[in-house]
């Protein structure tokens, strides 16, 4: 017997959550308007109808929910015991949506809200934070929080919405991904002080033969892209592969050879004794995008940051 009592029980609330779920705001705004006022008259005005039409959407809300609510005659309107088990619920929910309404309007003023964002640790470094303090003086009241992560996880992270946009110089598949191109970056040659190319202005392919290279992954930005480049000015592999910017310029400034970073790298590379100087070469620039997830809004305070950063590129 217990168990067909919890049975009906539930069956019961479930069938009437759902009906507060289908109800729309206006039988909802009705009925309490009446509750509080026990007034037909009075409740029609406060919910700008005639008192014809209100009194037909409480009959539609009673015959939705299958109840009388209200007991009323010419003089009184008083709640039924099913009125009173069904303001709970009303209340509740003009409660809570009144709350998200005011919500989404300071979310709207942008006077509340938050910014994520990725970007790679070479953007994330020095030059992401900088915008993100340019935002910040216009939008005091927005939170903001930077992941730093390589390329692969940036899109990763986009495409999963764990962050509103990234910047990054991979910008994935044009079906998933929308990309906007920011700038251009050199690339830099990391080279000991004492190297004859730390005397040049600029480093042309040819200065790089036979010169033994530290390697970034192939999974990364920069290898890849720098490879065929590096192929025809015939260096050498210094047998040493990292994966950090930090580590590559502690390797270079121990003499293990030389390395390749883009230019919003090198505040990562700073090391006594080494130095960057630029490449002079076709296709030794690096593009750098704002990317979002293709098909997906931004909300209203990370559309205004991406708005403000799209204008200045």
């Amino acid at each position: 017997m217990r168990r067909v009592l919890i049975y009906v029980n539930l069956n019961y609330w479930n069938n009437y959550a759902g009906l507060l779920m289908n109800l729309g705001g206006r039988e909802i705004d009705a009925f309490l308007a009446l509750a509080e006022t026990k007034r037909f008259a009075i409740a029609a005005k406060r919910c700008h109808v005639s008192a014809s039409a209100f009194s037909q959407i409480i009959s539609r809300l009673e015959e939705q929910v299958g109840a009388r609510l209200f007991d009323r005659n010419t003089r009184h309107v008083s709640l039924t015991p099913e009125g009173e088990a069904f303001s709970h619920g009303a209340y509740r929910i003009a409660t809570e949506l009144r709350a998200t309404i005011n919500e989404l309007r300071e979310r709207a003023s942008w006077r509340t809200g938050r910014v994520t964002v990725a970007a790679t640790p070479s953007l994330a470094t020095d030059w992401v934070p900088r915008r993100l303090a340019i935002y910040r003086k216009s939008f005091p009241s927005i939170a903001l929080r930077l992941h730093d992560v390589t390329s692969e996880r940036c899109l990763v992270m986009i495409d999963r919405g764990e962050v509103d946009f990234g910047f990054n110089a991979q910008r994935g598949t044009d079906l998933e991904f929308e990309s906007h191109l920011l700038f251009m970056e050199r690339y830099y040659v990391l080279c000991r002080k004492t190297d004859p190319l730390a005397r040049l202005k600029e480093i042309r392919l040819k200065d790089l033969k036979d010169r033994e290279i530290v390697k970034l992954p192939l999974t990364g930005s920069v290898y890849p892209q720098m490879l065929p480049l590096l192929s025809s000015a015939q260096v050498r592999d210094s047998g040493m592969e990292v994966a950090n910017f930090g580590t590559l310029a502690g390797l270079v400034a121990a003499g293990f050879g030389l390395g390749i970073v883009p230019e919003h790298a090198l505040e990562l590379c700073r090391r006594p004794g080494i130095v960057g100087v630029p490449i002079n070469a076709n296709r030794a620039t690096r593009p750098v995008y704002m990317i979002r997830r293709r098909g997906r809004s931004l909300s209203a305070a990370a559309q205004a940051m991406w708005e403000q950063i799209a204008k200045d590129f």
